[in-house]
């Protein structure tokens, strides 16, 4: 028997979760056949099988979180050298020939590093040392369950089989709350677990307000002069590439640790789009070299990804500013969360009609506003205001429809 595990995803991704298995047990797969969806924090990615083999048991579910290095599936088939001699392995291949007589394998088991625990196995009654994964006895201490770990079935161990020991073992505390609970909470309420998108939302929230010690200007742009075709989305997309031109020190990462700010030439831009699984944020990368057509072509592929959830996540990592245009739903100002190492988001809200005094006659304005936060470790207040007085200088032009 041999195992297939999770593979490394890259740029540091630890865990994924389980969103839909393309195969069941008993099923017969062969090299580059598709497997699973699994979406992590940066997109939905597709794992295919590296072997042609008979999958012989799935060890997890979906909806399970699952690490790298955790078993996906157990199979019979073609050996771990054959199969690295014929395809590119994604993942690591464990036969049972490489074990010891004797030893069982649990997810996410390091074969170099034991643990000093043991479990009596269900079959035969004989002790055998396993190594859990840190992440699976961190879980089982935190829930309080560490030694129930003994009385579990051998095999395939996930989180969700944990919450499952948990919920057995307190049941009847939890039968108790609930009836005493029942009166202030309607059964027809939901309860919903933040995956994805949405969970990495979070925990990025969670440590920007932690961290940086954010200030918010706000300011109105008239656009009075602007053409009925100017696309606003590449009219503020082109005033912050002038704003970060002209202040680059608002282009830049903050090293928390180090207290320095790096700045930087490229200008890469992190747009906020909204979808239905939470938010995502692609990066148009070099703004500074692209024409308008340029910006604007690149911009609407990487909202195509995101939509089609076929967005790598290399296309949301680098960003060194941030542009969220919550206007195009509802709302006039707002506090933007800056995403550590960035120092600063321009928000933009949505675009009313206001009286405004033109050549000291009172006229009906189209107005913009606008909303900038910024980490006030790494700018001050007169470097703020300078890169919104240019970002609003910029937005009030006329037209950039013949720029390039």
């Amino acid at each position: 028997m041999q195992t297939f595990k999770l593979p490394d995803l890259g740029e540091g991704l630890q865990e994924a979760e389980i969103i839909e298995w393309l195969v069941k047990e008993g099923d017969t797969v062969h090299v580059d056949q598709l497997m699973v969806l699994v979406e992590t924090a940066k997109a939905v990615v597709e794992i295919p099988s590296p072997v042609d083999a008979e999958i012989t048991k799935i060890c997890a579910s979906e909806g399970d979180i699952i690490h790298v290095n955790e078993v996906l599936v157990e199979y019979e088939g073609e050996s771990t050298e054959t199969a690295e001699k014929s395809v590119s392995v994604v993942g690591e291949l464990i036969t049972s020939t490489e074990m010891n007589q004797g030893e069982e394998f649990i997810i996410g088991s390091d074969r170099g590093k034991r643990a000093d625990r043991k479990i009596k196995t269900n079959q035969h009654g004989s002790t055998v040392e396993f190594a859990a994964p840190p992440s699976i006895i961190a879980f089982a201490k935190k829930l309080g369950i560490e030694q129930e770990l003994n009385k579990s079935e051998f095999g395939c161990i996930t989180h969700k089989d944990l919450i499952r020991i948990f919920e057995k073992k307190y049941k009847t505390a939890a039968a108790n709350h609930n009836e005493c609970s029942s009166n202030q909470i309607n059964s027809e309420n939901k309860l919903i677990k933040l995956s994805g998108a949405k969970k990495v939302m979070a925990q990025t929230m969670s440590k920007s307000w932690q961290q940086v010690p954010a200030v918010t200007l706000f300011d109105d742009a008239n656009i009075s002069a602007w053409h009925e075709e100017e696309d606003i989305t590449l009219r503020l997309l082109n005033a912050l590439i002038a704003a970060c031109t002209a202040m680059p020190l608002l282009n830049a990462w903050f090293d928390e640790e180090n207290l320095t700010v790096q700045m930087f030439k490229d200008i890469n831009i992190g747009v906020a789009v909204n979808t239905d699984e939470g938010l995502y944020v692609p990066v148009i990368r070099k703004t500074q070299n692209l024409s308008v057509n340029e910006v604007k072509s690149t911009l609407s592929t990487l909202i195509q990804q995101v939509k089609a959830k076929k967005i790598s996540p290399q296309n949301m990592l680098g960003a060194t500013i941030s542009l969220s245009n919550f206007g195009t739903l509802s709302g006039r100002y707002a506090t933007p969360i800056v995403v550590p190492p960035q120092v600063a988001i321009i928000g933009v809200g949505k675009i009313r009609q206001e009286a405004v005094v033109v050549d000291d006659k009172i006229e009906v304005g189209r107005i913009l506003p606008i909303s900038l936060t910024f980490d006030h470790r790494a700018a001050s207040g007169a470097d703020a205001s300078a890169f919104l007085e240019e970002f609003i200088a910029n937005i009030q032009r006329v037209s950039i429809l013949n720029k390039h």
